[in-house]
C-alpha cells in the first residue's frame, strides 16, 4: 500500500558497479504503477462489499451470491488484490529506499503511513461505537489505543479494522529491509538479501522450526511476493539477466507452493469456496503486469489521471471497510441492492478523497517541516555544544 515514488535513475554502469556520473537520465513516471495500485484496491473493495459469505449476516443480510450472482464469482477472488499490493511493494519500497539513508527511509515511511492511518482509526473507533451491526463484538478501549501503534499483531490486541493486518505485514517488510538499507543498497547485496529472505520463509515452514522469529520476519507467501517484487525492481534498475530472472523463478515458485496450500485452508477452514489454481493463475497474471513495467514494456502508458487516484488508493483501503459496511447497513433496506453498492462506492471514494486532501497532504506537510526544523535545532546545539579541540588556540 505503499506510495509509488515519482521517478528513478537508470544506471548505465554494469550491475553492482554503478558509480556516480553513470546515471541516465530520469525515467518517466511510472504511471502503470499507478493504475495497478488502483486495480488492487478497488479488487480487495468489491471482495469485502460483494464477495465475503461471512460478512453477510453482519452487513446485507443476506448471501452476496443470492443478491449478485453473477458478480460474486468474480469478486470472490479480489481478496488477491492483496497480493499484487505485495508484489508493487517490494518494488517500490526498493525503488524508494536506494540512495537514500537509513533514517531519510524511516521519516518517508513513517510520513506515508501513520497520518492517514490515525485519523482512519479513529474513524473505525466512532463507527464501532456509533454503529454496531448487532453481530460482532467491538475492539475494547484498550485494544483500541493498541492499534494506534500498528503494532495490535504483535500485541494480540483485535483490529479495528480487518484490512489493517496487511500492515503489520509491510511493517516487518520495513523492518527487515532497513538492514540492507543500513548496509547501503546496490545490485550485489540486494539480490543476496533476497536469497537469504526467501530460504528463510521455506525453512520456517518445516516441522518443528526452533526459531519463531522467522515466521514474523520470514512470513510465507508474502515473503516470496515481496521478494519477487524486489527482483523486478531490479531488473527494471539494471536490465535483467540470468541470475535476477533465476531469482524471479525461485520467488514465483515458492509463492505458488505457499498460496495453492494458502488457498486449500482457506476452502477447508472458513469455507470459501474458491479454487485454487484459479487464485494461482489470477496472481501470475499480476506477476506478468509487474514484469512488464519491469521490462519498461509500459512506459508508454501516461494517462496522469493515475497519479491522482493512486494518491487515493491508501486512503481508499484504510477506509473502506468498517465505514462502508456500516453505510450498507444503513442504506441497503431503503434502495436495494445495486444502488446501495454503487453509492458505497462513491461515497467511500470521496472519503478518500478528503481524507487525502484534507488530512494527509496537509499533516504529512506540518510534520515534515517540524522534523526538519528539530533536526536542524540539534545540529546547531550539537555545534554550540563541541568542545574545544585540546591544544588548539584561537587566535
Amino acid at each position: 500500500m505503499s506510495q509509488t515514488e515519482v521517478r528513478i535513475p537508470r544506471e548505465s554502469a554494469a550491475p553492482g558497479e554503478a558509480g556516480p556520473g553513470s546515471a541516465r537520465p530520469a525515467a518517466p513516471r511510472l504511471y502503470a504503477l499507478d493504475a495497478l495500485r488502483v486495480i488492487a484496491a478497488l479488487s480487495v473493495l468489491a471482495f469485502h462489499y460483494t464477495g465475503v459469505d461471512a460478512a453477510s449476516k453482519a452487513n446485507w443480510g443476506v448471501n452476496p451470491k443470492e443478491l449478485f450472482p453473477w458478480l460474486f464469482p468474480v469478486t470472490s477472488y479480489g481478496s488477491y488484490g492483496v497480493q499484487l499490493f505485495f508484489l508493487i511493494s517490494g518494488f517500490v519500497i526498493c525503488l524508494s529506499a536506494w540512495d537514500r539513508t537509513p533514517g531519510q527511509f524511516v521519516r518517508a515511511r513513517f510520513l506515508r503511513l501513520f497520518p492517514a492511518y490515525w485519523f482512519s482509526a479513529l474513524a473505525a473507533f466512532a463507527v464501532w461505537r456509533a454503529m454496531p451491526d448487532g453481530s460482532r463484538t467491538g475492539p475494547s478501549i484498550s485494544e483500541s489505543l493498541t492499534n494506534m501503534t500498528m503494532l495490535q499483531v504483535p500485541l494480540s490486541a483485535q483490529h479495528l479494522v480487518g484490512a489493517y493486518w496487511t500492515l503489520w505485514v509491510e511493517l516487518t517488510f520495513y523492518l527487515i529491509f532497513l538492514l540492507v538499507i543500513w548496509r547501503g543498497l546496490d545490485y550485489r547485496r540486494v539480490s543476496v538479501f533476497c536469497w537469504l529472505w526467501l530460504l528463510a520463509s521455506v525453512l520456517v515452514q518445516q516441522p518443528g522450526n526452533q526459531v519463531p522469529i522467522l515466521g514474523i520476519f520470514a512470513q510465507p507467501l508474502n515473503t516470496a511476493l515481496f521478494v519477487s517484487g524486489i527482483a523486478m525492481y531490479l531488473m527494471y534498475r539494471f536490465g535483467p539477466d540470468l541470475q535476477l530472472w533465476g531469482l524471479l523463478a525461485a520467488g514465483w515458485l515458492v509463492m505458488q507452493s505457499d498460496l495453492v496450500q494458502h488457498a486449500d485452508g482457506l476452502r477447508h477452514d472458513r469455507g470459501m469456496d474458491r479454487d485454487p489454481y484459479i487464485a494461482l493463475a489470477l496472481v501470475t497474471v499480476f506477476y506478468l503486469l509487474v514484469l512488464a513495467v519491469a521490462l519498461h514494456k509500459l512506459d508508454r502508458v501516461g494517462w496522469r489521471w493515475f497519479a491522482t487516484a493512486g494518491a487515493l488508493v491508501y486512503p481508499l483501503y484504510l477506509l473502506h471497510e468498517e465505514l462502508g459496511w456500516a453505510m450498507i447497513r444503513t442504506v441497503y433496506g431503503t434502495l436495494g441492492a445495486w444502488p446501495t453498492l454503487l453509492l458505497t462506492v462513491a461515497a467511500m471514494v470521496l472519503a478518500a478523497w478528503l481524507l487525502h486532501h484534507l488530512v494527509e497532504r496537509p499533516s504529512q506537510r506540518w510534520l515534515r517541516a517540524r522534523l526538519a526544523r528539530e533536526e536542524r535545532d540539534r545540529a546547531d546545539r550539537g555545534t554550540q555544544e563541541s568542545p574545544p579541540v585540546p591544544g588548539r588556540t584561537d587566535r
